[in-house]
């Protein structure tokens, strides 16, 4: 043994992270962190595997970053991090032209307990990489490894955390939050009910906005587009849907007045930010106006983040992004576009969401009353 190596301190690896110069993270840089703590590993090998699991999170043709397994710190800047979460809110946005599939594998059983699921292993072509949509009675979990069934061997029980890409309730969630990854998904619920009626005794439930085709088809439109619209779940069998709920059969024949659609309110911030954050409030109200429900990024983020932080800026715009998609349209408010504003407008096309230009004339001349729309005093 060399003299003094038994002194030597263990080897202490990380990820260090490189922004692609053509990803909205452009210029970042920094070791990986994650839940706000820098990541580190005492061996290479688990530092790669955290490597590439992040990369296999992608579901589209644009990586965010480059990634390093380094000796910490390897010459590089110890004061700079980049999250994690900020990556993967990029990454697992899937991209609508990569989304053709193909099923590789149907599995269902019980995983303990009697909880049974089914999983569809999909291929991605265009991506060259299989994902894995996980179904039971309650939602479905979608993973970059089977990590329910380990057929691909990658032991990714343990990694949970990190291999999933989805988790939706089928109770909290609608079809539309699934985005281009919706067609696989419908069919991965098809597929598992199928396989619950099988070996069911009685009927099987579940909210009428996820009822498999098959099974829509036959039933009675008008009753499901009642229980989508009240969120009620439907009780179908082998023989189809069983139209039983009391609500629906003594419902009233008034109709309710539909809710507002929700608009993204896209405005510019740069600049003069007093005097742009006090033309969102404008563009918010007008828009409560118009008789939908605003959501405005620029108002709320702002309200807990540094805008001239780039780091925390580009979190900003990932979490807008992702609110985007939940949004009924895109209101470009204003006579300028920020090249903020153009990101949105682009990404709202994307996803085939209305996009509408609100000009600052017609903002500024409608103006709410201090009563008008408000339901109750806001404390």
């Amino acid at each position: 043994m060399t003299e003094g190596k038994e002194n030597r301190p263990p080897k202490i690896y990380a990820i260090w992270v490189e922004a692609r110069p053509e990803s909205p993270m452009a210029g970042l840089s920094g070791f990986l962190s994650e839940n706000g703590q820098r990541l580190f590993f005492t061996e290479c090998g688990s530092a790669k595997q955290k490597l590439w699991d992040m990369e296999a999170l992608r579901l589209n043709r644009h990586p965010a970053v480059k990634y390093q397994c380094v000796e910490y710190p390897g010459g590089h800047d110890i004061e700079r991090s980049v999250q994690a979460e900020l990556i993967k809110a990029l990454d697992t946005t899937p991209d609508p032209g990569v989304m053709r599939y193909a099923v590789i594998d149907r599995i269902y059983g019980n995983t303990g307990g009697g909880c049974m699921v089914g999983t569809l292993a999909v291929r991605l072509p265009e991506l060259d990489k299989t994902i894995w949509i996980n179904c039971n009675d309650e939602g479905v979990t979608i993973t970059s490894a089977d990590y329910v069934w380990n057929e691909d061997d990658s032991g990714s029980w343990e990694r949970y955390e990190d291999v999933v890409l989805r988790e939706i309730s089928f109770w909290d969630h609608t079809p539309e939050d699934l985005g281009p990854l919706l067609p696989a998904v419908r069919e991965a619920v098809a597929y598992t009910m199928d396989k619950e009626l099988e070996h069911a005794s009685g009927l099987l439930r579940i909210p009428a906005k996820w009822l498999p085709e098959v099974y829509r088809q036959a039933a009675d439109p008008e009753y499901l587009d009642w229980a989508a619209a009240n969120e009620h779940a439907v009780e179908f069998g082998r023989e189809g849907v069983v139209v039983n709920d009391p609500a629906y059969l003594f419902r009233s024949e008034t109709q309710e007045n539909a809710p507002g659609a929700v608009v993204y309110i896209a405005s510019p911030l740069s600049g003069d930010v007093e005097q742009n954050l006090q033309f969102a409030r404008q563009a918010c109200r007008y828009a409560i106006s118009q008789g939908v429900t605003p959501f405005a990024p620029r108002l709320l983020y702002t309200q807990m983040l540094d805008d001239s932080a780039p780091e925390e800026r580009q979190l900003g715009i990932a979490m807008g992004n992702r609110m985007l998609k939940r949004c009924d349209e895109l209101w470009l408010c204003g006579d300028r576009i920020s090249p903020g504003m153009t990101g949105e407008k682009e990404l709202a096309e994307r996803f085939g969401i209305p996009v509408r230009s609100v000009s600052t004339e017609e903002i500024q001349s409608t103006e709410l009353s201090h009563t008008e729309g408000m339901g109750m005093a806001m404390g």
